[in-house]
């Protein structure tokens, strides 16, 4: 009886130390451990699954264009380019310092205290902008192709027009139907030249 009792004695004990020795060893990493947890590497530009890039951040959109292709795209259509020579050759036979801008952002041009107001024009465009010798915006332009009011295209002319009126800057559209005289006596008509300018044969031969 008493040789049963030391021998369940010595397994319980035997058994305390192999789950004493189990604890240290597992604790400090020793020789009985757990399968080690796997490293998480972290990189700057790294795009979380299932979610949109923050292109707020300058690194992220570093890495989105580097992923990305791109190919070049005509700043006017034929049409408005057209209408746009006849006017920027117009604006320099005249010879008063005059200069014309394409596809301009009001947001460059306008500003206003405030803040939804700004951010209602911010990214519109004109198609042709007419600055004076100072450098400010005087005259915008727009054309208005076969096809071009559809959809909110006329409330979004009349967001840029009502704006542009309020900063004092004039507003004039062109059509397709519009020849080049026309588009030229328009123009004028809204910087207020009385006189018209120099046709283009007289200007580059006074420029010889």
């Amino acid at each position: 009886m008493l040789g049963n009792n030391l021998q369940g004695v010595s397994l319980i004990a035997i058994a305390a130390w192999i789950i004493l020795i189990y604890l240290v060893f597992s604790g400090r990493g020793g020789f009985i451990s757990g399968p080690r947890p796997r490293r998480a590497f972290h990189t700057p530009f790294r795009f979380v699954q299932n979610l949109r890039p923050d292109l707020t951040d300058v690194g992220q959109q570093l890495h989105a264009v580097m992923a990305g292709s791109f190919q070049k795209r005509r700043l006017l259509s034929p049409s408005e380019y057209q209408a746009f020579k006849i006017i920027e050759d117009d604006i320099a036979a005249a010879r008063r310092g005059y200069r014309v801008f394409a596809q301009t952002c009001l947001g460059e041009v306008l500003t206003s205290p405030n803040e939804n107001a700004f951010r209602s024009i911010n990214s519109k465009r004109v198609d042709i902008l007419i600055v004076d010798q100072g450098g400010w915006p005087v005259v915008a332009v727009e054309y208005q192709g076969s096809g071009h009011y559809q959809g909110t295209a006329a409330a979004r002319d009349a967001v840029k027009k009502e704006a542009l009126r309020k900063a004092g800057v004039r507003y004039v559209e062109l059509s397709a139907s519009d020849d080049a005289e026309q588009i030229r006596s328009r123009v004028r008509e809204q910087l207020g030249w009385k006189t018209p300018a120099l046709t283009i044969s007289e200007f580059r031969r006074q420029r010889a």
